[in-house]
């Protein structure tokens, strides 16, 4: 069972970054739980939110970018029971066609997600920590713009 949770826990956080990229927000949803902590302090801010609305603020947000690629690699998972932590590497990557000169700004870290299996592996919590970005920052801004 341990290395099956481990799997699944690992297809949840793909999924999670493979949604957002292919604006599938019925797969985005169905990696939530209900209710999801976000600590994303340079986009979304630091808060609960129904999955709901937490999929129309992404939406919101990647509407207004070209195309994004968030790869979320070297996962290190924890499980106790019902819940788990996954410990990824980060590389966000966003593309704004109308910046002619530097269309792209990059974010590198890691993202921190705990999870709960209830009828699947779902996150509760997700974090975002960026050790250094690059590229052009108006990129990122012009999508920021959606929580204006």
């Amino acid at each position: 069972m341990y290395l099956a949770d481990r799997v699944a826990i690992a297809d949840t956080i793909i999924d999670f970054a493979y949604a957002i990229d292919t604006r599938d927000w019925e797969l985005f949803l169905g990696v939530l739980a209900p209710e999801v902590e976000i600590d994303y302090p340079d986009s979304v801010g630091i808060g609960s939110f129904a999955a709901t609305d937490l999929v129309e603020t992404a939406k919101s947000f990647f509407s207004r970018l070209d195309a994004t690629q968030h790869i979320s690699a070297n996962h290190r998972i924890a499980i106790e029971g019902t819940k788990a932590v996954c410990t990824s590497t980060l590389l966000a990557q966003h593309y704004l066609e109308s910046q002619v000169e530097n269309p792209v700004q990059r974010q590198i870290g890691y993202y921190r997600n705990e999870l709960e299996k209830t009828d699947r592996w779902r996150i509760t919590r997700s974090e975002q920590h960026a050790g250094w970005m690059e590229g052009n920052m108006n990129v990122f801004l012009h999508a920021a713009g959606a929580f204006e």
